[in-house]
């Protein structure tokens, strides 16, 4: 039985990955710059930002019911 997903939570994902490439993108270029404290320094920032620690995913209340048979 194949299973859909809420549009919704499909563009929380996208939300979510496309902030983590970004994140990455911002280290790796500091790394090809030689600056690897500066990298550090973002990282650690990062660890301590509410923001990325409380997902998007978590704004959205109902995921059980958003996995939904399809044809129902």
């Amino acid at each position: 039985m194949s299973k859909e997903v809420c549009p919704e939570l499909t563009r929380l994902l996208r939300v979510q990955r496309h902030d983590f490439i970004n994140h990455a993108q911002v280290i790796h270029a500091f790394l090809q710059l030689g600056k690897t404290d500066r990298a550090m320094r973002y990282i650690e920032e990062l660890c301590k930002d509410p923001e990325l620690l409380c997902s998007s995913l978590s704004q959205h209340k109902s995921i059980p019911e958003c996995v939904r048979k399809v044809g129902q």
